[in-house]
């Protein structure tokens, strides 16, 4: 799996209060190609706030509730869709027929993005650059949503159709 992830995040310095459930929203996305016209690459861009800042987990946090294994693991979770022509609805994409583990692509937020200022209240964008994505002809659709150090589950939020051809 290939990935880039672009944080950009404010503290905010005004005492604005946001809940310390983590809210996300997503923003845009866009599709890169290559000379041949064929798409390699997707940028997925989601904003976030976050009222006490503990969003981001550091190199070190293994041990449980972050151990490798555990659903925490991963503080970012994008779930992959397909468009099914036959049913007329968006459905988790299994690769191997014969399993039922379907695409998600699991990231580990850094920590970095969590302030050290008196007001730990923060907002921000992420830019997710996702280049291995198995779509045939069918529109997508991504799913979204991310876990803070008290493990609060966001929101999940969706992209629109996004018609890809690789």
């Amino acid at each position: 799996m290939s990935f880039l992830l672009m944080i950009s995040f404010f503290n905010c310095s005004d005492k604005m209060e946001f809940d310390i459930v983590p809210l996300i929203e997503f923003q845009e996305y866009k599709i890169y190609s290559d000379n041949s016209g064929l798409d390699t690459a997707i940028i997925l861009t989601i904003s976030f706030q976050d009222g006490d800042g503990d969003i981001g987990l550091s190199q070190s946090d293994t041990l449980a509730p972050f151990n490798s294994g555990s659903e925490y693991y991963s503080n970012m979770i994008v779930e992959y869709y397909e468009y099914n022509y036959t049913d007329s609805q968006y459905t988790k994409v299994t690769p191997n027929p014969f399993s039922d583990d379907t695409i998600s692509y699991e990231y580990r937020l850094p920590i970095e993005i969590s302030p050290n200022k008196n007001n730990k209240a923060i907002k921000g964008k992420i830019d997710l650059t996702i280049n291995d994505i198995l779509a045939k002809s069918n529109p997508i659709k991504f799913k979204i949503y991310i876990y803070d150090r008290e493990l609060h589950k966001s929101n999940i939020v969706e992209s629109p159709a996004i018609n890809y051809y690789p």
